[in-house]
């Protein structure tokens, strides 16, 4: 894999010169509006997660005096690694059916969902040193997905369980940002169901990319 300074240099920075375009237009810049619930939406914070740790590996790679591997927080990069994947499956493959297809093809929707994700994922996968995961490295990458739930429904008892209060796009309710997180249709034990699955899903997805890695390394000795 690569161990050139110079060019993990490059790379991090043309992700954060993207990264920056994306965030202004998760804010709505680019529609011309202020997107006031870019908070709420899990493309965006998980994608603010990944700009904060290529920030850090930035720095940390701008400081070293040689050649060798990122290995910032290797731990947070892997919940990072695993959350942005998320939104990536989510958004191209399970809900592209249910949103309107022209807004696919907006500067947001490409960055967040398409670029960004994949140059993080292709950050791994070339600057890091594989066969390096720990066995509880899933299991720790759930804490994020959780912590955003509890986030969502902590906001929505700030609004009162209010659901008729639309997202900018007034295409869902602000509250619940997506339908399997939609207690007034799928019910408590509805929307627990979704979140189990999720996080199975999330899980058997990490110790999959976990056994890929080691293998990887194998076949780079």
């Amino acid at each position: 894999m690569v161990k050139n300074r110079t060019t993990q240099l490059i790379y991090q920075s043309i992700y954060i010169g993207i990264s920056i375009i994306a965030m202004l237009a998760s804010f709505g810049l680019f529609d011309a509006a202020y997107r006031w619930d870019f908070y709420i939406h899990f493309t965006n914070l998980s994608n603010f997660l990944c700009i904060i740790v290529m920030l850090v590996e930035l720095h940390d790679t701008a400081n070293k005096h040689e050649d060798s591997f990122v290995t910032t927080h290797p731990v947070v990069k892997f919940s990072a690694l695993l959350s942005i994947l998320l939104t990536f499956i989510i958004y191209n493959f399970i809900l592209s059916a249910l949103r309107d297809p022209k807004s696919s093809f907006t500067v947001g929707s490409i960055t967040l969902h398409i670029i960004l994700p994949l140059m993080f994922i292709l950050d791994y996968v070339l600057f890091y040193e594989h066969g390096k995961l720990k066995w509880y490295y899933p299991l720790l990458a759930t804490v994020f997905p959780l912590l955003y739930v509890l986030f969502v429904f902590v906001h929505a008892g700030f609004y009162r369980f209010d659901a008729s209060i639309l997202c900018f796009d007034k295409t869902v309710p602000f509250i619940y940002p997506y339908f399997f997180l939609n207690i007034d249709k799928l019910g408590i034990l509805g929307v627990l169901n979704s979140i189990i699955i999720i996080l199975v899903c999330f899980i058997v997805v990490g110790y999959v990319i976990m056994f890929i890695d080691r293998l990887f390394h194998k076949l780079l000795r």
